[in-house]
């Protein structure tokens, strides 16, 4: 019965391919634009930087200063402050390889990088407000700012999720640029490849909505409120409900960094309700006083 039923779907997406073939086309020329004007300059960077600083002694430096505050807060290593701090500026998927390094480090366990995954949905503020031109810059810096507070929510909520502690020092591993361009390109193609099936994916379904097409892939969700048919209150919200979800796309790009390491998701899952929880309060607050 299951592969009847996998037989049908896989008949009725080739049906909607060639039904749709014009939209699907557009949809993948689309999502290799979204990529290339958005997603690689300001990813790519990330990633070449992420990888110079393991060769030297920053990120202990980092770690050292305010890693006894995440420490002690959020209980995990102080090595998650790192990653938190990095992903401040280039946002996820980016958050799950600088997690990978660390576990490849010896200094996390999986239970840690699951924990440190849940409260790093984070996002490149630059990306943010280059997408979101429909709405006013203070309320776009706003929900980067009220994204950050609901991660730091989350991981106070999720402080007493178990997990142990390693008391490993990273060491500095040497910095080869072609390995690095190398690590940086198979990485960002992953995005590109997520990018692209989800986009398409949401131009074969019947409904074309936002918070569909959010829900599959953000950057296209979040795009699709630049419309004039939604009032301004209505593309504020969902900006920020797309915000705490992330898209299956991102997932799917997490999931690919993490594809050699078994890691589990129902934490991060539980965390992304908590989230959106705490940022629709955040919102109808700043709502209710704009009004």
């Amino acid at each position: 019965m299951k592969n009847f039923i996998k037989n049908m779907l896989i008949i009725a997406v080739l049906i909607c391919i060639y039904i749709k073939r014009p939209y699907v086309i557009n949809s993948i020329i689309n999502g290799i634009d979204l990529w290339n004007k958005s997603v690689f300059p300001s990813v790519f960077p990330i990633i070449i930087i992420s990888d110079f600083i393991l060769s030297t002694n920053l990120i202990n430096i980092i770690s050292n200063i305010i890693g006894p505050f995440f420490a002690k807060v959020f209980k995990v290593s102080k090595y998650s402050s790192y990653v938190f701090l990095m992903s401040l500026a280039s946002g996820c998927p980016t958050n799950a390889k600088y997690i990978k390094d660390l576990l490849n480090s010896k200094v996390i366990t999986n239970e840690e990088a699951s924990k440190i995954l849940a409260m790093s949905l984070l996002y490149n503020p630059l990306l943010i407000i280059t997408i979101t031109p429909f709405l006013k810059l203070s309320d776009s810096i706003y929900l980067i700012m009220i994204n950050i507070i609901c991660n730091i929510i989350v991981g106070l909520i999720n402080r007493n999720y178990k997990c142990s502690i390693l008391n490993n020092k990273i060491s500095a591993k040497g910095f080869n640029l072609v390995n690095s361009i190398d690590n940086a390109i198979n990485v960002l193609l992953l995005i590109l490849g997520s990018i692209v099936t989800f986009i398409t994916i949401n131009a074969i379904l019947p409904i074309n909505h936002p918070l569909l097409g959010g829900i599959l892939e953000i950057t296209n969700g979040i795009n699709m409120l630049n419309t004039d048919y939604l009032i301004y209150k209505y593309k504020f919200l969902f900006t920020g409900i797309l915000m705490s979800f992330g898209g299956l796309s991102i997932l799917t790009q997490i999931k690919s960094i993490f594809k050699d390491i078994s890691l589990d998701y129902s934490l991060y899952y539980k965390s992304r309700i908590i989230h959106l929880i705490f940022m629709l309060a955040f919102c109808y607050i700043k709502l209710a006083i704009s009004v």
